[in-house]
């Protein structure tokens, strides 16, 4: 396990009004930023376990510090919670007051048809007239019935358990039903599943999971070919059975054209320029120097995200492409067996005008800034580990590091921007380590999110930041 050893586990019991990527987001950021100042402290004494006390002693416990970011973050939900907990209570109290108005109404008016049953019962052992005799007792047949029914229906209680189920429907309103869907709906409660239900939908889209108690349930949807919805969150109500239309994809993400624009305002002159866009993200495993990469990408239909993992095996897939920036053409970038960077020779790579891409939304890639010469030593980007990324603030620029690139930068992995000589003391100052970093930048102006779809043409604009040289004045200016 990647150090310092945080899991989910290590938080507060969860919450339902808890954002889903909270927890994982603060182990990644705190992982990063521990295993960053132990790559620092490795630099200054070797041993592992120095270095680490050393961390720890700066720091202090990450498991506190996980805690008090989940907290942070929390606080405010947290004291909305315990107002409207309040309000709840006093509007309890309101209606266990009120049904107990009501039971005293239903026993008395229960005690009054009882009298007037007896009462029947014995007008009927009067003696009467041969008609109204004959009359009496269906007329208390039918009397007694109806009790009964009342009754019944009093003593039906919330506890009944009411049928939940889902239309599954192909993309638009009118579609054709989408079988061979499959859900998983499970009851939480705090960190532990009370119990999970399977299901799939048959040929009429309709996806049932059975009759269950009334309350909150998560629901993760999964097409035939891994595409999914993840925690969808329902609340069923006493009395009534739960149904909700989803729209759902047709088929597997479709391959469409895609063309890549760049505007370097600063490109270096004397040679052919090329980019590496990696739309990737990955995990490392500290101790092992193994990077494992993985993609997704999302499409949303009829208000729902519906998340594909790609399957980097398959070479379209993997969304790594190299760009000819002067020559405005583009090449998926060719990557070993278990899909790393290779070294690369620029006579064996094929160029076109488009590439091809799942259609779906992405993430802003990592930029790699390469000159022509440097692609036959492409595979060094496998052992980038530490990250200066410089970004500016109100009052100039600043430095944080990242134990590894990440989506948004632009990184010059072979040599380092120029860095004017007094800024680089100032950023010296704030990390004794900046010296020896690869520096990135993260521009305001790159694109958030990257489209492919079948509806219009694709072409994906990205922007490299001014940043040769990189000065104080400039850098609080352009990014």
């Amino acid at each position: 396990m990647a150090w310092p050893e945080i899991s989910i586990d290590d938080f507060p019991p969860e919450r339902d009004d808890e954002p889903s990527s909270l927890r994982q987001d603060i182990i990644d950021e705190l992982s990063d930023h521990f295993a960053c100042a132990l790559n620092r402290e490795l630099l200054k004494n070797p041993d592992e376990q120095t270095a680490k006390q050393r961390v720890l002693t700066q720091f202090g416990d990450p498991i506190k510090i996980a805690r008090q970011l989940w907290l942070d973050a929390m606080k405010e939900k947290i004291m909305s919670q315990r107002i409207m907990t309040g309000i709840s209570a006093v509007m309890a109290v309101c209606c266990l007051a009120v049904v107990g108005i009501a039971w005293m109404l239903f026993q008395e008016s229960q005690s009054i048809n009882q009298k007037m049953l007896a009462q029947m019962a014995a007008m009927a052992d009067r003696p009467l007239p041969v008609a109204t005799t004959k009359m009496d007792p269906q007329f208390l047949n039918q009397l007694e019935v109806m009790m009964q029914k009342q009754i019944a229906e009093a003593n039906s209680s919330s506890e009944k358990m009411h049928p939940i189920y889902f239309q599954l429907v192909e993309e638009k309103q009118g579609g054709k039903p989408a079988a061979g869907f499959k859900g998983t709906l499970s009851k939480v409660d705090g960190k532990q599943k009370v119990f999970i239900v399977d299901a799939v939908s048959d040929e009429s889209g309709k996806l049932d999971f059975g009759n269950l108690p009334w309350g909150t349930y998560n629901v993760n949807l999964s097409a035939p070919w891994n595409e999914e919805i993840f925690s969808l969150k329902i609340t069923t109500i006493p009395g009534r059975a739960f149904t909700e239309t989803i729209f759902c994809p047709t088929a597997v993400p479709r391959k469409v054209p895609v063309e890549f624009q760049v505007d370097w305002q600063g490109i270096p002159a004397g040679e052919e320029m090329f980019l590496v866009c990696d739309f990737r993200h990955f995990s490392i495993s500290y101790g092992f120097n193994h990077r494992q990469y993985n993609l997704s990408s999302r499409r949303t239909i009829q208000n729902h995200t519906w998340s594909y993992r790609h399957n980097l095996t398959i070479p379209a897939e993997r969304g790594v492409y190299l760009i000819d920036v002067k020559n405005y053409q583009a090449t998926p970038c060719p990557l070993s067996e278990d899909v790393h960077f290779e070294n690369l020779e620029f006579q064996d790579l094929v160029w076109k005008s488009t590439v091809e891409a799942l259609q779906g939304e992405y993430m802003p890639p990592t930029i790699y800034l390469i000159r022509k010469s440097q692609l036959s030593k492409l595979s060094e980007l496998n052992s980038i580990k530490t990250i200066g990324l410089i970004s500016s603030d109100p009052n100039g620029m600043d430095l944080k590091t990242y134990a590894y690139p990440g989506m948004g930068m632009f990184v010059s992995p072979f040599e380092k921007f120029k860095v004017e000589p007094r800024l680089l003391k100032i950023l010296e100052k704030k990390d004794s380590s900046a010296a020896k970093m690869i520096y990135a930048f993260q521009a305001s102006r790159l694109i958030s999110a990257y489209k492919a779809t079948t509806e219009e043409p694709n072409v994906w604009k990205i922007i490299v930041p001014d940043v040769d040289p990189i000065t104080q004045k400039s850098g609080s200016r352009r990014f």
